[in-house]
């Protein structure tokens, strides 16, 4: 059947099979698993020592050993001496965290050892109890008598979690998950050993027909859990998922329509506001600078900015260069000048006549004055007088006076320019200035930060108008709806036809075991999947819920003992035959009615294989007289059981 109902579920869900599984694993939800007949646990030894505080003084050293299956009892001839407390430590070590243990005794407490058998296999939970801390191991134990040790804890959180995974893999448990919380906030929960092992116990006003938490369907995931409903826990895991996939469907649905109001509201409210802003705007003058204004503004010094750096680039390179050509020129105008007066002095002492030596005054003859007008030797020291270099120096004074002159040029051009550039890098320079000082202006003008924040906001008001306006996203549904809901659907189709008369076959029983153990004029029993239990009482239509405490009690252990024998009969059921009943004579209007009961428990356990009871009374004569003491733990009078 897996096999089809998952290929089933895919081909509903448009998802090849192996796509599905995994998928519905991640939602935590697997297909049925052929179950094993039920696991029995069956307590063997309950043990604990201690020191007592305050007002109660003694130590306390309790061991009841060699227990078997059957019906056991804590009994005294008064209350608060210690019955329920056995229990309760009996609960602690089972469940890993204690149920209704009082404070003072948890911390009398020093050591505790309870050991159990699963089937023939021995297991002993032992650990030290420090300030109310427990700390100890969980342990197998072999034939040899030697153990092994399979998990440890230190705390009371690893207590819990120690047991609970050990007790819910050996028993073959599975965890039941279920949707809590407000509405539209709900979690998904889980609950594990700490809950189901309420169906062992029977304690309290008795108002549950199993366990004693009605939140989250418990009792009814109990029922179908532990009689091992065909696809019950399958159908229960697809319907966890399915309500958490609706949540969230719910809760994207919602988001979107709100968000839709909300876009719609915010529309209108922009709408509102640009119309404000639209009229602000228009209502400045249009002389106004405008942002386009100081646009062009900016952009004329940024086009003037590079044209009077260059001009001023040019003008210093102008400026240099007519520098430089000035001061050629002023050479050359030197050397022409000294090149002149070199001349004129060559000539004016050439033309002189010289009538004695300027030394010795020897008066020069006129023979040295007639060679020196016909030889060109002079009259003075008879040397040659240079007339060809007289005339050299004329010609070289002509090519440096051109020289001059072209190079006095070249500096007059160069100077004109350098005037030019100067205007125009002048001119520059204050049409850069200007536009500067009006963009200045315009930037820093009142009216136009005015109108600038105006612009702005109309702007802004647009954008989020056109934001607002784009069509809202549709709801994106995840693909593991279709598949949950699939899921859900082909294991509930499972669910009604695996079940068969397994309720019929639970009314039958539940009935038989009813009158048994003393529900007066019960005539008929109506077991429902959600753990309701219609009666017919007396010839009337009645529940559970109310008829008196004691006809519940009866009625609450009739259920489970029913789940036992079908589950055994079925080889399906999972409820491991172990029940702990806390004070049934206070439920009880006589002692008679508390002995019916138990002798009809002692019949119904010897005909039950591997049902334990444990009970708690505070009636020990009757208790004592119907069991016989070696199936009791008792106290007399005034004495405390430990």
């Amino acid at each position: 059947m897996t096999g089809g109902w998952l290929e089933t579920v895919a081909e509903k869900a448009g998802m090849r099979p192996a796509e599905a599984d995994l998928a519905l694993r991640k939602r935590g939800i697997v297909a049925d698993r052929p179950l094993r007949p039920a696991r029995t646990l069956t307590i063997r030894r309950i043990a604990f020592k201690g020191e007592k505080r305050g007002t109660a003084q003694g130590s306390i050293d309790f061991d009841w050993s060699e227990l078997t299956a059957g019906v056991w009892a804590v009994t005294s001839e008064r209350n608060l001496r210690g019955k329920s407390s056995v229990l309760e430590i009996l609960l602690w070590a089972l469940r890993g965290t204690p149920k209704g243990l009082q404070d003072d005794v948890r911390r009398w407490l020093s050591w505790v050892c309870v050991e159990f058998d699963v089937d023939d296999q021995r297991y002993v939970v032992e650990f030290a109890v420090n300030e109310r801390v427990p700390r100890g191991t969980l342990a197998r134990r072999r034939a040899s008598g030697e153990t092994d040790e399979l998990d440890r804890f230190m705390s009371d959180e690893g207590f819990d979690a120690a047991m609970s995974h050990f007790m819910m893999n050996t028993l073959d448990l599975d965890p039941i998950t279920a949707m809590q919380g407000k509405e539209g906030e709900r979690q998904v929960v889980e609950h594990g050993w700490a809950a189901l092992s309420g169906g062992l116990y029977f304690g309290g006003d008795h108002k549950q027909l199993l366990g004693d938490v009605q939140m989250s369907g418990l009792p009814a995931r109990m029922l179908q859990m532990y009689i091992g409903m065909p696809w019950a826990t399958t159908v229960m895991q697809a319907s966890t998922a399915k309500r958490e996939l609706e949540q969230e469907v719910e809760k994207t649905s919602k988001a979107a329509t709100a968000a839709a109001k909300d876009a719609e509201t915010a529309r209108e409210r922009i709408d509102l506001e640009l119309r404000a802003a639209k009229k602000n705007l228009d209502s400045f003058a249009q002389v106004t600078a405008t942002a386009a204004e100081l646009e062009r503004l900016a952009g004329e010094v940024a086009r003037l900015s590079p044209i009077a750096l260059d001009l001023e680039q040019r003008l210093a390179r102008a400026e240099a260069e007519a520098t430089e050509l000035e001061r050629f020129a002023n050479a050359d105008e030197r050397a022409v000048r000294d090149l002149r007066e070199n001349i004129v002095a060559t000539q004016f002492f050439n033309g002189l006549q010289p009538v004695c030596c300027p030394r010795c005054e020897t008066r020069v003859s006129r023979e040295r004055l007639k060679r020196e007008s016909a030889e060109l030797s002079c009259s003075l020291c008879a040397e040659s007088i240079p007339i060809e270099e007289m005339e050299g120096e004329s010609d070289g004074l002509d090519a440096l006076e051109k020289r001059f002159a072209a190079a006095k040029a070249a500096a007059n051009r160069a100077r004109a320019n350098a005037k030019t550039l100067r205007d125009k890098s002048r001119m520059s320079s204050d049409e850069l200035e200007k536009a500067r000082q009006e963009l200045s202006k315009a930037a820093t003008s009142t009216t136009f930060e005015e109108r600038r924040k105006a612009e702005l906001e109309v702007a802004r008001l647009e954008g989020a108008l056109k934001e607002r306006q784009m069509p809202a996203r549709p709801v994106t549904i995840s693909p593991d709806v279709a598949l949950v809901s699939a899921a859900h659907a082909e294991a509930d189709k499972a669910y009604n036809v695996g079940r068969g008369d397994i309720l019929e076959r639970l009314n039958t029983e539940i009935l038989a075991l009813g009158q048994r153990l003393g529900v007066q004029m019960l005539e008929e029993v109506k077991l429902n999947t959600n753990a309701s239990l219609r009666l017919t009482k007396g010839g009337e239509s009645t529940s559970f819920s109310k008829v008196t405490a004691g006809e519940r009690l009866r009625l609450r252990i009739a259920t489970a003992v029913a789940l036992l024998r079908v589950g055994q009969e079925r080889g399906l059921g999972r409820h491991p035959g172990l029940l702990i009943v806390d004070s049934p004579a206070a439920e009880e209007v006589s002692p008679s009615d508390l002995t019916a009961v138990l002798s009809e428990l002692q019949a119904i356990s010897r005909e039950t294989e591997g049902l334990q009871i444990f009970i708690g009374s505070a009636n020990a004569s009757a208790i004592i007289d119907q069991l016989g003491e070696q199936w009791c733990q008792s106290a007399t009078g005034d004495d405390y059981l430990w």
